[in-house]
This record gives C-alpha cells, structure tokens and sequence, in this order.
C-alpha cells in the first residue's frame, strides 16, 4: 500500500510541474498543472481514500502524507515567489502563506468533491484554477509579451478576471 501512495504521489508532483516549474504564462501553465494533476488524483482516489480510511483519517490526510503535501506547498512557494519577483503577483501575501492556502483548498476540494463525491474533473479543474489564478495574481502585472495586448484592449490586467474557457 505505501508503494501505491508513494508512486501516486510522485505522479502528481510530476503533475503539477509545468506550473512549479514554469516560467511563462502562469494562467495556462496553471490550468495544465491541474489538469494533470486532477487526473492523476482522480485516477488514484480509491487507493488514497482506502489508504486513509486505514489511517483512520477518513475526513482529513494522513499525516503520514505530510512530506509529500510539503513538496507541493514548496513547489507552488517557488514558483509564487519568482512570479512576485518579476512583479507578476502582488507581494503583500507572502509566497508560503499562500501556497499553504491554496495547496489546503485543492487537496479539500479534491478530496470531498471530485474523488468522494465524483464531481466533474473538469468543471473543478476550471474553478480551482480560477480562484488559484485570482487570489495569487490579482493586482500583479501582466505575463510577458502580454504588455502589447493590454494596451489596444484597456489597461493592463483589465480582463485578468475573466473565466477561462
């Protein structure tokens, strides 16, 4: 069992990697990031839900889980941080406090939502994605290469609000 959960956990931080690890648009290398990163938790929620049922944690993760939930909050720390740098994300909520966040809103909402209760993936995909999206870079500047759009559409960041499709 613990080398089922270990490899599902590799497989999502694998997963989540062209977010932590990108460097360009974070909107899209987010929505690809959860995406993946849905699917794969998807994929292995009857293991999880067993493995933590085992655990006696039927509402909460297993502090077992802990190290790899910490992997995840240092990824989405890292890449937060060098967005805030490059003046992408405002930097008046600092990167850790808000990876810790939202890195607790996806596994909740994961965990009660998609895997329990079988949600669509990709309704929750979406969503999660927006309000990642929101509360990391509301007020930030625009991705690179989109000052030139923002200018013949309104200020920049004037449709940072707006749902992805």
């Amino acid at each position: 069992m613990d080398r089922l959960i270990s490899q599902a956990f590799a497989d999502m931080d694998a997963a989540a990697a062209p977010y932590f690890d990108g460097n360009d648009d974070p909107r899209m290398e987010l929505a690809l990031a959860l995406a993946r990163f849905v699917g794969v938790a998807n994929r292995n929620g009857p293991i999880l839900m067993l493995a933590a049922h085992l655990y006696g944690e039927d509402e909460h993760m297993p502090s077992q889980w802990e190290p790899y939930v910490n992997r995840f909050i240092a990824g989405a720390e890292g890449r937060i941080a060098r967005d805030q740098l490059r003046g992408l994300a405002p930097s008046d909520i600092p990167a850790r406090v808000a990876a810790q966040a939202l890195c607790a809103m996806v596994e909740r909402h994961l965990t009660i939502e998609v895997i329990r209760y079988g949600r669509d993936m990709r309704e929750a995909v979406r969503q999660l994605t927006e309000l990642w999206f929101r509360a990391v870079y509301a007020g930030g500047g625009s991705p690179p290469d989109a000052s030139d759009a923002s200018d013949a559409s309104g200020p920049a960041g004037a449709s940072r609000g707006a749902p992805i499709a």
